[in-house]
């Protein structure tokens, strides 16, 4: 699969104040975020980016993505405005993205999600 879209699965094991780009300081609770993205070409290569702690930080995920674990991600074939679709199913998913983060050309609030629900299974505290 060449191009498509994904969702990006990050686990944050503690709390954290991350600066990300023009966006600013950002406060991230402890827990799961799932990242709506997309890559036209060399899709597999965007996803295995995101996994890599030693990069150059260019996209919003980026600044999370080097302080947070990545578990995994789903791809998903299919055209680039696939990716606000995938932004809203989480939206109603999970609720509120974090403002502007990975929706800097686009018209969605935002293309991250914290997932509260999952936080505490993340943490090892739910059996």
């Amino acid at each position: 699969m060449d191009g498509g879209v994904y969702i990006a699965v990050f686990s944050l094991p503690a709390a954290r104040r991350i600066r990300v780009g023009r966006l600013g300081l950002i406060h991230f609770r402890p827990g799961i975020y799932f990242y709506a993205g997309s890559a036209q070409r060399n899709l597999l290569a965007r996803v295995d980016r995101h996994g890599r702690k030693d990069k150059p930080l260019r996209w919003h995920i980026d600044y999370l993505s080097v302080r947070a674990r990545m578990l995994g991600a789903i791809l998903v074939p299919g055209r680039r405005s696939r990716e606000c679709e995938l932004a809203t199913a989480l939206w109603k998913w999970l609720g509120p993205a974090v403002r502007g983060f990975g929706a800097s050309d686009c018209r969605c609030r935002g293309h991250l999600f914290f997932a509260p629900r999952l936080a505490w299974r993340a943490q090892g505290k739910v059996t």
